[in-house]
């Protein structure tokens, strides 16, 4: 029997529920995945903009300002009828993101996901043969799959609870300034019921999906079974057919993106563009995303660092063309998806061993990679490129290159034998 064959469907056929609070790129791939190998019953979701769905367009209309932080839920994917939506305490959690504060809207967010995760656990029923769930919003399904005599996979998008504790300890240790009230709130005074919901997360599935050496790592530090964990690196996206050019620029553009925030490291980025970049005028940084670090962090940047904030598609490939370096010091990504984004559009990158560098770039040869968290790394690593930026040009072809080779349609084909192999284990074993 294999899953993804038109002569076995009267046994497989639409057999795995998808639930995920969220939609982006990589679960978006993952329910193609699914519905290219007639498997899919059913995705559920809190909100997504569907061109069928005529009560949340009329919703969006009414609300427009919530139109936009939508964007990247405007979604086409799978059939209509295939979709069940929980929207309404979404809407609350992106209404709280706007007018609340962050610790407020963290609080908000938990109390959306556990409800969410609740109301799948409720659609189960025994035609579903497999249950795919994200890290922390999966346990009540979980349990509910497992009377079902259910497949349970868990997709861990992120680094082990207990790696990232240590990261954050160890951080407001070197920069106490860090701490702040959305700090304590997320990293200590909301993580132990957080972390043990995790841990009955971990025990219950039958495998775990991670997307990077540096997840997998933190995974049997951690105590996990190896043989349960399943590392596949999500894809490159559709390559430009050019590398950047042979022309140097006369003022060097780095760039970071994505949040703002002590998990990935930015503060570390904007202390060492302090030291040895403020007065440069050969060189200047982009920011770009949304903030969570305190406040004196951003304020009075020098004048060499653009702070473009959050920014959409559009703006984001604008970003890319401006740029000749991709910096993402990152203490902790299970992933890291600018990394991959950036290289299809022809930019090396200069990332840390705590992402999915080491999956994905040759270091010093098609980009670079540095211990997390080590300052005095990073600042060298980015005056060397500084100096030596005539090699950039080279690393732009090879990463395009590198790109080619691996794309969704193949991240899709491996994740589906994968599956199927192990879901056929666990079969015999009933």
């Amino acid at each position: 029997m294999r899953l993804n064959k038109a002569s076995d469907i009267n046994i497989v056929k639409n057999v795995v529920n998808h639930s995920s609070p969220s939609v982006g790129k990589f679960s978006t791939e993952t329910l193609k995945a699914y519905e290219e190998a007639g498997i899919l019953k059913y995705m559920f979701t809190t909100l997504v903009v569907h061109p069928e769905n005529k009560t949340v367009k009329s919703f969006l209309k009414i609300f427009s300002f919530i139109r936009v932080k939508l964007k990247n839920r405007y979604f086409s994917e799978i059939p209509q009828k295939k979709i069940r939506l929980y929207p309404y305490k979404e809407i609350l959690r992106l209404l709280a993101v706007k007018f609340l504060s962050l610790t407020a809207a963290d609080t908000i967010w938990e109390w959306t996901e556990l409800s969410f995760d609740k109301w799948v656990s409720n659609k189960l029923d025994k035609e579903v043969k497999i249950v795919h769930c994200y890290e922390h919003a999966a346990l009540f399904t979980f349990n509910r799959a497992k009377d079902f005599g259910c497949f349970k996979i868990l997709e861990q998008v992120s680094q082990h609870h207990s790696h990232y504790k240590n990261i954050v300890e160890n951080q407001l240790k070197l920069y106490p300034s860090l701490r702040s009230k959305y700090i304590e709130k997320i990293s200590f005074k909301s993580i132990k019921k957080r972390n043990e919901r995790k841990n009955k997360e971990y025990e219950l599935a039958d495998l775990i999906i991670c997307n990077s050496t540096f997840t997998m790592k933190t995974l049997i530090d951690a105590g996990i079974n190896r043989s349960k964990i399943f590392k596949i690196p999500l894809a490159y996206p559709e390559t430009n057919q050019q590398s950047k050019k042979n022309i140097l620029p006369a003022r060097f553009t780095f760039t970071c993106i994505g949040s703002i925030s002590l998990t990935k490291g930015t503060h570390i980025l904007i202390n060492v563009w302090r030291k040895y970049f403020s007065d440069l005028t050969n060189a200047k940084l982009i920011l770009a995303g949304t903030v969570s670090l305190p406040r004196e962090y951003v304020s009075n940047l020098p004048p060499n660092i653009e702070y473009r904030g959050f920014v959409n598609k559009d703006q984001l490939n604008g970003i890319y063309g401006e740029s000749d370096l991709l910096v993402f010091p990152t203490l902790g990504d299970g992933f890291g998806m600018v990394i991959t984004e950036a290289m299809a559009k022809g930019v090396p990158v200069l990332t840390t061993n705590n992402s999915a560098g080491y999956d994905l770039i040759e270091d010093d040869k098609d980009g670079f990679i540095i211990d997390a968290g080590n300052e005095d790394a990073l600042a060298q690593k980015m005056l060397w490129i500084l100096e030596n930026k005539s090699i950039l040009p080279k690393m732009s072809e090879l990463v395009i290159q590198k790109a080619k080779k691996y794309q969704w349609l193949d991240y899709r084909k491996l994740l589906i034998e994968e599956i199927e192999t192990r879901y056929l284990e666990f079969m015999s074993k009933m």
